[in-house]
């Protein structure tokens, strides 16, 4: 049974009346695609992962499409790679994508991939890719006629989503040029900012940490200067409460680093005391308290 929900936006229907309706080819299209290319992906998985990796759900949208996959650990940045690979090699091989019926036990018993959780029935549809073969799954969906109409696939995430799970996101068609163009678009005005071209990010970029982590230590020396003449002017501005020797003093700005450095210099001269210190760093308010008995 196939059910269409709408709304009337002119005119009115009633029961009874006959209707015509229209498939949006472009978005049925993109949704053949990413689906088609969950199967070449389970695929890429396998391959890459083992044999233990199986499919816990999916999302097939126009513009994108996720997986979710038993694993236990996130994926290295090169086997993402290497499965990005894979599925845009099958892509670029164009291999046909077709569908046969037959009893569920046959199918099985061929090697096609089922949802251990999905219930089928007595005859089930199988989806294949290639021949020979490379990717069997009982599958209901929309699909291409050749993996060659995917166009591109690119893997934009992968992520856990609960103990042994993950999740990739990805696109492909027009989804995949959309992202890649605002991926460029980005990294050009990154360059434009950074005064580099975009062949020159990298270094550019390396250059700036390097500076950056400079400039921190010499300010981080500078701090450790600046507390140790503050240590000397604090020795003097002790009081006894309830005879108990207390140090509290607001100090300049100086970083929780320093002024853990700043407490341990106090207490070594002052031996028993009480030391409470306060600043603003990073416009945020810094406590420090200690004590030696």
């Amino acid at each position: 049974v196939i059910i269409h929900q709408g709304y009337v936006t002119q005119g009115s229907l009633a029961v009874g009346d006959e209707v015509e309706a229209e498939v949006d080819g472009e978005r049925r299209l993109d949704i053949a695609r990413n689906h088609t290319a969950t199967h070449l992906l389970q695929l890429a998985l396998r391959q890459v992962l083992g044999e233990h990796v199986q499919q816990k759900g999916s999302l097939v949208a126009p513009d994108r499409f996720r997986f979710d996959f038993s694993h236990l650990v996130a994926m290295m940045p090169e086997e993402l790679q290497e499965v990005n690979h894979i599925v845009n090699d099958k892509i670029r091989h164009n291999l046909k994508v077709y569908s046969e019926e037959m009893p569920y036990k046959k199918a099985v018993d061929e090697g096609a991939i089922a949802l251990f959780d999905e219930k089928y029935g007595d005859v089930v549809r199988v989806v294949k890719i290639g021949e020979p073969v490379i990717s069997a799954e009982l599958c209901g969906g929309s699909h291409v006629a050749s993996t060659g109409e995917i166009g591109l696939f690119h893997i934009i995430s992968e992520s856990s989503i609960g103990a042994g799970l993950r999740r990739i996101e990805a696109v492909t068609g027009r989804g995949a040029e959309a992202f890649i163009d605002r991926q460029i678009s980005q990294w050009d005005e990154v360059a434009q900012a950074l005064g580099a071209s975009p062949d020159d990010i990298q270094g550019k970029v390396s250059s700036l940490v390097a500076e950056i982590g400079k400039e921190r230590r010499r300010a981080l020396a500078l701090e450790r200067g600046l507390s140790k003449e503050i240590v000397t002017s604090l020795l003097a501005q002790t009081e006894v409460v309830n005879g108990v020797r207390v140090l509290a003093a607001k100090v300049p700005s100086l970083r929780l680093e320093v002024l853990r450095e700043m407490s341990d210099l106090l207490r070594e001269k002052l031996k028993s005391v009480v030391i409470v210190l306060g600043t603003i760093y990073d416009n945020k308010p810094v406590f420090l308290a200690a004590t030696m008995a």
